[in-house]
């Protein structure tokens, strides 16, 4: 099926008017405009979540100085992180039991699954670490397994594994 030549002619002239081509640049660009947005913001969500998360994982391991701009409730949770994680670092450090340790896996674990949650006075750290025992981060669904077993309170999920790769990351750095 041929093109009319008159098609022909008119798209010629149309293309070479400097206004047709504005006009068509705005068209293009109204319709591409409500895109262009959504995607700034899903941008811009994505970097405000990653700088949020970091500065939490500042707040719990590198003990930096809390924002004014925390409530009591964030607050909280952050000083009983930074807690929890002084009890798992002393029975990191002592080693009581002789087992071979990733402390970075075993703090990256233990932030992922206690942030924000309350856990009892009697918490079996020596327990959690045994979990552990022998593994390396290449080996983290056995240890994740571990703990499902010995802690079945916890749901170990997809987003849980890469929360502790992330933490993880964030610790060897």
């Amino acid at each position: 099926m041929a093109v009319p030549v008159v098609v022909v002619k008119a798209i010629a002239v149309a293309a070479t008017d400097k206004n047709v081509q504005k006009i068509v640049a705005v068209i293009i660009a109204a319709l591409l405009m409500p895109i262009i947005i959504v995607i700034l913001m899903i941008c811009a969500l994505v970097s405000g979540t990653e700088s949020a998360n970091q500065s939490l994982l500042d707040y719990s391991f590198k003990g930096v100085s809390m924002s004014q701009e925390f409530n009591d409730e964030q607050r909280g949770a952050v000083e009983n992180m930074r807690d929890w994680l002084t009890e798992l670092n002393t029975v990191i450090a002592e080693n009581e039991s002789g087992y071979s340790l990733d402390g970075d896996m075993v703090r990256a674990v233990f932030y992922c699954l206690q942030f924000g949650v309350e856990i009892t006075a009697d918490f079996d750290y020596d327990g959690f670490c045994e979990c552990f025992d022998g593994l390396n981060i290449e080996q983290l669904d056995e240890a994740l397994q571990n703990i499902s077993e010995k802690f079945p309170q916890y749901e170990i999920t997809e987003n849980l594994r890469t929360a502790v790769q992330n933490v993880y990351e964030y610790l060897k750095q």
